[in-house]
């Protein structure tokens, strides 16, 4: 103070703070920095364990959908009475036709549960990967919510026939061909086998879905790991789906349609640098209905087997192409 030097003094403990709020945002700049790289290993390990997990599924997704469109085929068989009495008595599920029987619980990947868990902790790059993910659960409620109504059906079938039919739970010969005859010929059964199957159909219709985020989440993640020269058509086809089949704009082949009746969601992959439009005709009519796919994204529509998908618009198409049972379109 007597040597009025308080002003340097000041400037100088400014300058101490001032370099010490400098280290302590450095270190806490490394501290973030060392977190967010954990963080990202992380996830990285998560989203590695969820493709682990789809690819150990693929076999037991493959034989589940093989075993839900059998069902379905015998239930159109009996209902059309396609079915002989020789053949009744070979096959074991033509007196299951209106159970579920299938399991499905598996397709609940915990990974799957683990990683939305920690939406949060992923960067936007994972953003298109959270969607499909969300997507796919939100495909299993409703899975759940058709297997739930199948249940009631078959639970209130169990019970009529138990109830009105001496034969139903027995084991002679005499109980068994009353049984063949009244699957293979009674109307008001056939009736209640119409009434499930169209419920059966939502079920499939939710498994063509899952069937299709499951191999959207793994091209998906393929992307995010920075894989280059990726022949997608080839990836997708190795995964359980059927490229659809191109044809001429003027001519859209319709002998297909109808023959699964219920919807199947294909998946579209948009491999361009800007937003595509895809056009689906509508069953047993000629108009069109209007979709947008992102670029660079993957996205699932519904369409009965044997429809059409079509590239442009209404006054210009680039492309046709005929949506086979469970298949899949790059866009390129």
């Amino acid at each position: 103070m007597k040597d009025k030097k308080v002003k340097r003094y000041i400037l100088y403990a400014v300058g101490e703070i001032f370099l010490v709020v400098i280290g302590i945002l450095i270190a806490l700049y490394l501290n973030n920095l060392n977190s967010e790289r954990k963080s990202e290993n992380e996830n990285f390990r998560l989203v590695t364990d969820l493709e682990k997990g789809l690819m150990n599924n693929q076999f037991l997704m493959k034989r589940f959908a093989s075993r839900v469109y059998s069902q379905d085929s015998l239930m159109e068989a009996v209902i059309q009475a396609r079915i002989t009495e020789e053949s009744f008595t070979r096959n074991r599920m033509l007196t299951e036709l209106m159970t579920p029987g299938t399991q499905y619980t598996w397709l609940n990947d915990e990974n799957i549960l683990t990683i939305l868990q920690k939406e949060r902790d992923f960067s936007p790059a994972y953003n298109q990967l959270f969607k499909l993910i969300k997507n796919y659960k939100s495909r299993l409620n409703d899975l759940d919510y058709a297997v739930e109504e199948m249940n009631q059906l078959s639970n209130w079938n169990d019970q009529y026939m138990a109830q009105n039919f001496e034969w139903f739970s027995g084991t002679d010969r005499e109980h068994l061909i009353k049984r063949t005859q009244y699957y293979l010929n009674d109307p008001f059964y056939k009736n209640r086998l119409v009434l499930y199957r169209k419920k059966f159909g939502n079920q499939i219709s939710h498994i063509t879905a899952l069937t299709a985020l499951r191999a959207g989440m793994m091209a998906e993640i393929k992307k995010l790991k920075g894989e280059e020269n990726i022949d997608w058509n080839s990836y997708l086809k190795s995964l359980g789906l059927s490229p659809m089949i191109p044809v001429a704009c003027e001519t859209l082949p319709r002998e297909w349609e109808r023959l699964f009746p219920m919807f199947n969601y294909y998946l579209f992959f948009n491999n361009t640098s800007e937003d595509q439009v895809i056009m689906r005709l509508r069953d047993h009519t000629e108009s069109w209905e209007e979709y947008i796919i992102k670029a660079g994204e993957f996205e699932i529509l519904p369409q009965f087997p044997g429809n059409g998908f079509m590239l442009g618009s209404f006054d210009n198409c680039e492309s046709v192409f005929v949506a086979p049972q469970g298949g899949f379109l790059v866009i390129k």
